[in-house]
């Protein structure tokens, strides 16, 4: 036989609020006292509750600043055209209305009908009548207006089928107490959640009474205009439609002025609903909400954040939450700040600009630019150089400002550009400072550079709906098996991401790991190989030929120079480019008991037939090295320092070899070795028969050489890829 009995649905399960563990526990006594107040308040008269709503809300309105916020910023949304004095008004009265409801709820569970019933006017109750005889239930489209509690109350005078739908309250006390009184007022109650007793209670003919005017993310909702904004709006009327086949009734009510009590109305059924699409539905519910909205604007709960999700690369309507982890990255840069400020401000004596501190630090020399482009240093400045050449030749009047973090990028990137764009240092990723800067320039769009993944930088971008792409995306091993805080905020900071154009598929891979959603990800291949050599390179005035150890990082120097001075027969010279010329001392420190045979450029030493290692510890003057070597042996690879890019030697078609510590550069590492353009050795060992073989082989030097200005050459389409995708993200860049 049929089940016909009234499911027994979440709303069943409490056993009211008078048990042990109410009543005995004192973390509840408080509860129990507000709920006294709340009853007394049933023997006021009417007049004297509306006033003692209003004064309280009067006092919720000065001591609640972010209900306040977040009650303006709805209102701004939704009514654009008013002014501070109007959004300010119907903000007061939001403020009234909510705290009055409070109160109305005592008046709706402990009233008596005596009262109660004089208070209330009905319109329209035939439409709700005429849905019901259709015989599948009614679908009682509500919406949160402060009168929703009191409305039940008054519904229940004219319905006795009715099943409101709720979400339960975080105080179990309250909840209990709301949700006894709630049954004793309808029929029962259904959780928001309980689809399948819904269906089953429409199937019976019960009315659902329910409100879909929140938020609660994008999943199982679509975005649809309400009040004229673009907003998440649940599809669960047309899916409880379709199921059922039951009609949707709006349901209204609002409070009258002059102390007349309550109006509760019923409009006409939903014509054609459900529709072809969610989208059509989801506006015609909007549609019919907005509707009383209009009429009644002050009565409407705006103090909730309706508009919290919002269409992807929007401005968002509020601002962030910062959770817990958050917060630490905060207290840390604040713990951190003034050895920071000590570094920024030694770093600013040390390259003579007052600037650089400056600029790190405060917000100065923040002009309003239409792009943001961020380069961390001279690699990346060279890298995005022929992006930046496009963009300036497409579109030569867009306002760009290019933001570096280190002194030599922002001479490297203002020889390269000129005065086509205004420069600055990245600010601190202080989140206040970060907000002003990003306030002040107020760009649409921003490139960030490959790693960059500062969290404030990309919250506030996200926030004020910046559309902020990652070029040449990667992300190290070093980021990955980070501690769990920091790649929280990682994580965070990829989420905040408009778009990332990943470098490689591994790197796509790996931010698809951490928490960026596979349509915001895109493969596009390495910006670097799009690179183009100096018009002019500087002779380097080294007469004899050399083999270059290229950016050598700290403990390579001594292997490579055991390595080379242990080789058998005629070698050329060895030149050593460290990768920070400021480490001089600790070099020669390191190769003193290993060869006195040392030249040093800084010095101006010369380099004569019997010097062994001329160490070029100048700045600015690899690219000449490496177009004047035999062949490049490539630093930081030999060490646990994740390898250096090679890219540059192909183009200068030179052979290389690396060690086997090329993780931030595997994808250049396992391209070259493929394409027969570079060797890759496991340990000292097999370091030097291969240099000795290139020595030995001067056929084997060229078409290593050749090979990898050929892969070189095959990759210059990339920066067309890389303008294409960011062209479909940035309209400024478009149009």
């Amino acid at each position: 036989m049929p089940d016909n009995s009234i499911p027994k649905n979440s709303a069943e399960e409490p056993t009211g609020p008078f048990q042990t563990r109410f009543i005995l526990n004192p973390i509840y006594w408080p509860t129990w006292l507000g709920i006294g107040l709340l009853y007394l308040c049933t023997l006021l008269p009417y007049s004297w509750m509306l006033t003692l709503g209003t004064t309280l809300g009067w006092l919720g309105y000065n001591i609640l600043p972010g209900r306040r916020r977040i009650t303006r910023a709805n209102l701004r949304m939704v009514f654009p055209d008013y002014d501070k004095k109007q959004i300010n008004q119907i903000t007061r009265e939001s403020f009234y209305s909510a705290s009055i409801a409070l109160l109305e709820s005592a008046w709706a569970w402990w009233a008596s009908d005596r009262k109660l019933k004089p208070l209330h006017h009905v319109e329209g109750l035939e439409h709700l009548q005429a849905a019901e005889k259709l015989g599948k239930g009614v679908l009682l489209l509500g919406g949160h207006y402060t009168t929703l509690e009191i409305s039940g109350r008054l519904l229940a005078y004219h319905a006795d089928n009715v099943f409101p739908t709720y979400k339960p309250a975080r105080n179990p006390l309250f909840e209990a107490m709301m949700a006894y009184n709630r049954r004793q007022m309808n029929k029962g109650l259904v959780a928001s959640r309980d689809m399948r007793s819904i269906i089953k209670l429409l199937k019976q003919k019960q009315i659902i009474w329910y409100a879909p005017d929140q938020d609660f993310g994008i999943k199982r909702s679509v975005f649809a205009a309400f009040m004229g904004v673009q907003t998440a709006t649940l599809t669960m009327s047309t899916r409880l439609a379709k199921i059922s086949k039951a009609p949707v009734v709006p349901f209204y009510s609002k409070r009258l002025p002059g102390n007349q009590g309550y109006m509760i109305s019923f409009a006409p059924m939903l014509d054609n609903f459900p529709g072809s699409d969610e989208a059509s539905d989801a506006r015609a519910v909007n549609a019919a909400i907005e509707k009383h909205v209009y009429d009644v604007p002050g009565q409407y709960l705006w103090g909730h954040r309706r508009f919290k999700t919002r269409p992807w690369g929007q401005p968002q309507a509020y601002k962030p939450k910062r959770d817990k982890y958050i917060r630490r990255y905060t207290l840390a840069h604040c713990l951190l700040s003034l050895p920071v400020i000590a570094y920024t401000t030694w770093l600013a004596i040390k390259n003579k600009q007052l600037r650089y501190l400056l600029e790190r630090i405060t917000f100065i020399n923040s002009r309003p630019a239409d792009l943001i482009i961020h380069a961390a240093s001279i690699g990346e400045v060279n890298a995005v150089a022929p992006l930046v050449n496009r963009i300036l030749k497409e579109k030569p009047s867009l306002k760009i400002l290019f933001t570096i973090n280190t002194p030599s990028g922002r001479n490297a990137a203002e020889k390269l550009f000129g005065d086509k764009m205004n420069y600055r240092y990245m600010p601190l990723d202080w989140h206040w400072l970060i907000n002003r800067y990003l306030t002040r320039v107020n760009p649409g769009c921003s490139l960030i550079m490959e790693t960059e993944t500062w969290l404030n930088y990309f919250e506030y971008c996200f926030y004020k709906g910046i559309t902020n792409i990652i070029v040449n995306a990667r992300l190290s091993e070093r980021s990955i098996n980070a501690p769990y805080t920091v790649r929280y905020w990682i994580n965070t900071a990829i989420h905040y991401a408009t778009h990332i154009l990943a470098r490689s598929q591994v790197d796509a891979d790996r931010y698809l790991a951490f928490n960026a959603q596979a349509e915001h990800v895109s493969l596009i291949g390495n910006i670097k190989y799009a690179a183009k050599p100096p018009a002019e390179i500087k002779a380097t005035g080294v007469a004899r030929p050399f083999v270059l150890l290229a950016s050598s990082r700290n403990g390579e120097e001594k292997l490579i120079v055991n390595t080379w001075l242990s080789l058998k027969g005629e070698k050329p010279l060895l030149v050593i480019v460290p990768r920070h010329i400021n480490r001089i001392d600790e070099i020669l420190n390191d190769l003193r008991g290993l060869t006195k045979k040392i030249a040093v450029r800084s010095r101006q030493d010369i380099v004569s037939e019997d010097t062994e290692v001329y160490i070029a510890d100048t700045f600015g003057e690899l690219t000449g090295f490496i177009y004047e070597s035999l062949f490049v042996i490539m630093g930081g690879s030999f060490e646990p320092y994740g390898g250096q890019n090679i890219i540059e030697v192909g183009q200068a078609s030179k052979a290389v070899i690396f060690g086997p510590n090329m993780n931030n550069f595997y994808m250049e590492a396992e391209q070259f070795v493929e394409a027969d353009a570079a060797i890759q050795v496991a340990d000292q060992q097999e370091l030097s028969i291969q240099i000795r073989k290139l020595l030995d082989d001067p056929v084997l030097l060229t078409r290593l050489g050749e090979n990898g200005k050929d892969l070189v050459r095959s990759h210059e389409h990339i920066v067309d890829n890389y303008l294409t995708e960011i062209k479909k993200l940035c309209t400024l860049i478009k149009n």
